[in-house]
């Protein structure tokens, strides 16, 4: 399964439908925040594909929660935007929320840097897709267990 992963948005509905576009094969979307107006959009311009939405320090008068989790074929995903974990600073209260919850990918937005960061004592891979505002986001294809992820651009 390939899941679409993006952040950040900030308004820009055009790079959102240029993104919606070019991954057309994605099965499942995880919104992580910062625009939620336009994201909550897609369920009906994109009926086929399942949503995941959480709530950015942006989203005021929301009521989507701040972290979601998904199992998808043996690989528990954890969504938040990153905010409340302190993600600018440091990934320590990120990697120890998705330890406690046996999350093997903990997905955040918030900074506007896309990377990856796999924590050799929790085994926790933390990923951030960047900011969709600059163009920036993820896809991650799940299959049994294991994950790869590509960082993509919709230029």
């Amino acid at each position: 399964m390939k899941v679409l992963v993006f952040s950040d948005s900030h308004g820009r509905k055009d790079l959102m439908t240029i993104m919606m576009n070019k991954e057309k094969d994605c099965e499942r979307v995880f919104c992580l925040g910062d625009g939620l107006k336009e994201a909550l959009t897609l369920p009906e311009l994109y009926p086929e594909k399942q949503y995941v939405f959480v709530r950015g320090n942006n989203d005021f008068g929301f009521s989507q929660e701040s972290e979601a989790y998904q199992h998808i074929d043996g690989v528990t995903f954890m969504a938040c935007h990153g905010h409340l974990f302190d993600v600018r600073y440091t990934l320590t209260s990120l990697l120890d929320k998705a330890t406690g919850v046996m999350a093997q990918v903990a997905l955040y937005g918030h900074t506007h840097r896309h990377g990856m960061y796999h924590d050799p004592v929790t085994g926790v891979c933390a990923v951030n897709p960047g900011a969709l505002c600059d163009g920036r986001y993820c896809v991650i294809t799940v299959e049994k267990g294991t994950f790869d992820l590509s960082f993509r651009s919709v230029w």
